[in-house]
């Protein structure tokens, strides 16, 4: 059947409404399969849709009149918490449906209070769902779909013995879906032990960054780096960029450089409490400090629309963060743009990531000014 053959009434009429005209590629090859209740191995770049490919069917088969806890979503971060409850509630917005987020960095008692006024859906950091389960708020007797969204950024974050405690927690039937950008062998493990006979469903080659990204790569010495941001950022005029830096130092010292110079420049990272970010984020999103300078475990999970240019200062020290960083831009079939500046020690590197990905980076000369 053809996808929206495949929808109600209500879910087609809410789609129009949100915008939502054809299907992504990940959307189109999910549909049906989750909605026949089989699990899902699915390798998807961010940005391709892959949250209201869950969202949907997910939403189709809730049961609205039973208010107890039907579906848990797993995300690594409080932010792609934050984003996959608002795609959740943008497409029920028409029923009674009821979507709760928890996670760290807000009060436990809030969260507490909302599950137990009714959600049919949780989504939440696994640190979070743990222990609302361990204090029996949080309880999984009526779950029928677990969606693991991802899951290599989970794993990445140590986030495993958690995972496991709460797979291990539903003891009825149920739905598994997982979600990655990459696969490794910790993703497989997982799919191997908690899923049954999953559908393995791969959108490009897997662990390949997405396509609708430009990537390349400069020289450029320690002392010229900032230099090379400056004049990239002058060149692309983009409406957002997003800097990569392997530490937080780097990150405070780009930052007061760029900021130096008259740039409106803002930068993530873990010393700053959760209402700290949220700040910057908001202002990141809404352009009134258009560039960010981040660290990877700060950064990962963003989900932040017109991100045009992304710059790795440094190349990533995981080489599967590569993928991650230039993930930000070139979201839902939009052309991106990513360069990576390579200290001359460090050239060799270039070759590695190409070897690893598949792909070629184009090699950009120095904009002078």
């Amino acid at each position: 059947m053809k996808y929206h053959e495949l929808l109600s009434e209500e879910m087609k009429s809410t789609l129009k409404l949100a915008g939502y005209s054809e299907p992504t590629p990940i959307q189109e090859k999910t549909l049906e399969s989750i909605l026949n209740k089989l699990d899902i191995l699915g390798i998807a770049q961010t940005g391709t849709g892959k949250t209201a490919a869950f969202a949907i069917p997910i939403i189709e088969r809730t049961f609205t009149d039973n208010k107890k806890t039907q579906t848990l979503v797993l995300c690594p971060t409080r932010e792609l918490v934050l984003q996959t409850t608002e795609v959740f509630r943008k497409l029920s917005n028409t029923s009674s449906l009821r979507t709760v987020s928890i996670y760290g960095g807000q009060s436990a008692t809030i969260q507490i209070r909302a599950l137990r006024s009714g959600a049919q859906i949780v989504v939440g950091t696994p640190g979070r769902v743990k222990d609302l389960i361990g204090r029996n708020v949080l309880k999984l007797a009526n779950i029928r779909t677990i969606v693991l969204d991802e899951a290599d950024e989970m794993l990445d974050f140590g986030f495993l013995p958690d995972i496991k405690s709460i797979l291990s927690n539903v003891v009825n039937k149920h739905q598994t879906l997982l979600f990655s950008a990459t696969m490794n062998k910790n993703v497989l493990d997982i799919a191997k032990q908690f899923q049954n006979d999953p559908v393995c469903i791969e959108l490009g080659n897997r662990n390949e960054p997405t396509k609708t990204v430009q990537q390349s790569y400069m020289i450029a010495a320690e002392n010229q780096k900032s230099s090379a941001v400056q004049n990239l950022i002058r060149q692309e005029q983009p409406r957002l960029a997003l800097i990569f830096c392997n530490t937080r130092r780097r990150v405070k010292n780009l930052q007061k450089q760029l900021m130096e110079q008259g740039f409106p420049v803002s930068c993530i990272h873990g010393d700053l409490s959760q209402s700290q970010r949220d700040v910057i984020m908001n202002t990141f999103r809404k352009g009134k400090t258009p560039v960010l300078v981040a660290t990877d475990v700060a950064a990962r999970g963003l989900d932040v629309k017109n991100i045009d240019l992304v710059i790795n200062y440094d190349i990533p020290d995981k080489m599967e963060y590569y993928v991650h960083r230039i993930g930000r831009t070139g979201r839902a079939g939009h052309a991106g743009r990513a360069c990576t500046l390579v200290s001359p020690q460090d050239n060799s590197k270039v070759a590695s990531i190409e070897r690893k990905f598949h792909i070629k980076l184009t090699k950009e000369q120095a904009i002078a000014r």
